[in-house]
């Protein structure tokens, strides 16, 4: 029962700092919302009212388009294979670094108190 409690302590603390983490980064991050009718699309960004789903994509009209995240433009042009080979060496993709390293560390972390506590 006592590696259990340390354990869940544990989990409880690392949670907590990488939340304070993300939320000392960028002031955005906060907890969840729920979803109203004026939320931005998670997909495009835009509040059209159209759905975005698989059959109903909007066609580009210059407004409710999504902008590629490599050159900031709206192009039709596929920027994935540059985004998969230069993405994750600057700061601003720093969380999934902390959403890969974290865990890892954690598990590393909870393995070496469980074996000290033994």
């Amino acid at each position: 029962m006592k590696k259990a409690l340390v354990t869940l302590a544990a989990f409880l603390l690392v949670g907590c700092c990488a939340f304070a983490a993300g939320v000392a980064a960028d002031s955005s991050v906060g907890l969840p919302r729920p979803i109203v009718d004026n939320s931005p699309c998670p997909a495009t960004a835009c509040a059209s009212g159209a759905c975005h789903g698989f059959d109903d994509v909007p066609e580009p009209d210059g407004v409710h388009e999504m902008a590629c995240p490599e050159v900031s433009c709206a192009s039709v042009e596929c920027h994935a294979w540059s985004s998969l080979t230069t993405r994750y060496y600057r700061p601003s993709d720093a969380s999934l670094n902390v959403w890969v390293l974290l865990p890892v560390a954690l598990v590393v972390g909870l393995v070496m108190l469980v074996k000290k506590v033994r």
